[in-house]
């Protein structure tokens, strides 16, 4: 799983990689998606270290919650038991469908 994050310009949820760092060399940001990215280097706007650092730990906390509801609705098979037989819902009757309304 990764991390999302929530831009704090626009509002939007993104993802970036795992190093905060694009393919081509390029720092990603965890306060602002790439467009206000892109529109905060224009104005000459750098990024709060102090937001950034608490987004960053904010997206690490949601990230270990998830993982730790997911581990508790997986719940473990048991090596030393062997699967059950699925359910039967279409079994063929065994007598006539109109004999039990001739007995009542």
């Amino acid at each position: 799983m990764r991390l999302v994050f929530v831009c704090q310009s626009c509002g939007c949820h993104y993802l970036v990689p795992p190093a905060l760092r694009y393919p081509d060399g390029g720092r990603a940001s965890a306060v602002w998606c790439s467009v206000c990215q892109l529109a905060a280097a224009h104005r000459g706007a750098s990024e709060p270290t102090e937001l950034a650092a608490v987004a960053v730990l904010l997206a690490v906390r949601a990230l270990k919650a998830a993982l730790a509801a997911r581990a508790t609705r997986e719940q473990p098979r048991r090596a030393d038991r062997r699967p059950t037989r699925p359910t039967v819902t279409s079994r063929g009757r065994t007598r006539p469908a109109g004999a039990r309304a001739r007995l009542a």
